[in-house]
């Protein structure tokens, strides 16, 4: 070949190159466009059902618990008997406890009966009375006896002066004798009679104050036997009182949860038989990451999803945030610091449930948006046009005459599906999904529309 025959060769390549070059075909991209609406921020996390209280039925002694007959999901009402225990041991401990107050009480009023010391009392009384008064009169005929004799004695001196002088006859003096020592003899007794009736008169005093001290013993031991009794009382009250619990009744209206025991059998005191809660009450608790927890607040509104709830979200709100964090540890074995978050369902939510037929229980698994920031009647574009250059600015493509337009946008709220667009692009404007890393401002596209690519879910 000739020269020129090369060189006329690789002049026709070079301008088909440069024909194919600029001549590419169109790039096929998928487009969304931009429109007015609502766009809410919000957190997502799983979450479970629970119950702001649950009422645990537990052994209130050590025994044995008779067979337990309700059943889970069962409806109870206040004050219905839902467990018992064997109380024939408790009776028989109560029957002998009331006997030992009853025996008590008895004593007591055995105790408090004064009235044959009483009568006592009144009969020495009239005894000493009348011991005072015959005491009074030996002593005054003793005084009388003890004149008499010293008369009969001062008159025998006298008789027997006369009698040595011859003046008085033997016979007179032997009378005068005689008087004397029958008077000694009367004074004697008498001194004898009043002495004894003096011991009477103690001895009765004595048993008058032998009698007394009896009343105060008495006194004493009733004081001893009051509290004796109160004892035995407290001991039947405690006993009484362990005989009703025994008995063991629903706290409230509701619905038995769990029951951990069917049959007869002996347990420990503080064992838990039965579990009750007031589905009525049923609320929603989420453990969100810590460093979100600041965009939340009570009254947020929630969406509750999950199979438990149904193909359709209900709704709720934030009722209460826990002060306290707690560590974590996720299911890739990462730390986290969490806080746990609880949502109330609102009103006629669980009526909506039983008309679809779905009954909602407690530490049933669902999943929760709770939304921080609701921006309505903003522009807003599908989340995944959004990009961020090396700078940190976002941007997106759009088009416009089928040929790609790299713009900076401001986004405001966002979410996993959508974002509010402050500025950088109108309503009706079309942007790339998922852009290429390939793809360049100015490209010439093939733009396919696709509707309601990322819709989120509150929409």
């Amino acid at each position: 070949m000739s020269h020129k025959s090369i060189l006329i060769t690789v002049g026709l390549l070079a301008v088909l190159g440069l024909y194919y070059l600029f001549s590419e075909a169109p790039q096929p991209v998928d487009v969304t466009a931009a429109e007015t609406g609502t766009v809410k921020a919000f957190i997502e996390e799983r979450a479970k059902t629970s119950l702001p209280r649950i009422y645990r039925i537990a052994m209130p002694l050590n025994g044995r618990v008779m067979p337990i007959t309700v059943q889970e999901d069962e409806k109870v009402t206040q004050g219905q008997v839902i467990a018992e225990m064997d109380t024939s041991d408790l009776d028989a401990e109560v029957a002998k406890a009331r006997y030992r107050v009853e025996q008590y009480a008895r004593k007591i009023i055995e105790q408090s009966d004064n009235r044959l010391e009483d009568n006592s009392l009144d009969q020495f009384d009239e005894f000493l009375k009348s011991m005072n008064l015959t005491v009074e009169a030996a002593s005054k005929q003793q005084d009388a006896s003890k004149a008499k004799w010293t008369y009969a004695r001062d008159e025998y001196d006298r008789k027997y002066q006369l009698f040595q002088k011859n003046a008085l006859s033997a016979s007179e003096l032997s009378e005068a004798d005689l008087f004397k020592k029958q008077s000694e003899i009367d004074y004697q007794k008498d001194i004898l009679t009043w002495r004894a009736l003096q011991a009477i008169q103690s001895a009765m005093q004595i048993g008058k104050i032998s009698i007394q001290k009896y009343k105060e013993k008495k006194v004493l031991s009733e004081a001893v036997l009051q509290e004796e009794k109160k004892e035995a009382e407290s001991q039947l009250e405690q006993l009484q009182r362990d005989r009703n619990r025994a008995t063991m009744r629903s706290p409230i209206d509701g619905t038995v949860l769990a029951k951990h025991f069917s049959n007869e059998r002996t347990l420990p005191a503080g064992e838990i038989l039965l579990e009750l809660g007031q589905l009525d009450d049923l609320e929603v608790e989420a453990d969100v990451l810590s460093q979100y927890v600041g965009n939340i607040h009570v009254g947020s509104p929630v969406d509750i999803e999950g199979p438990a709830i149904g193909p359709e979200p209900v709704q709720g709100k934030v009722k209460r945030i826990y002060p306290k964090g707690f560590t974590k540890i996720s299911s890739l074995g990462v730390e986290q610091q969490r806080v746990k978050v609880i949502i109330g369902f609102n009103r006629n939510i669980f009526k909506q449930l039983q008309q679809q037929q779905r009954t909602l229980g407690t530490d049933f698994r669902v999943r929760v948006k709770i939304y921080t920031d609701i921006k309505p009647d903003v522009v807003k574009v599908s989340r995944s046009t959004l990009f961020r250059n090396g700078s940190g600015q976002w941007q997106a493509y759009v088009v416009r005459n089928n040929r790609t337009v790299l713009v900076d946008v401001e986004p405001g709220v966002m979410n996993d599906f959508e974002a509010e667009i402050k500025a950088g692009i109108k309503a009706g404007d079309r942007l790339i999904v998922a852009p290429s890393m390939n793809l360049t401002s100015g490209q010439s596209v093939e733009p396919h529309l696709i509707k309601n690519l990322e819709r989120s879910p509150a929409d």
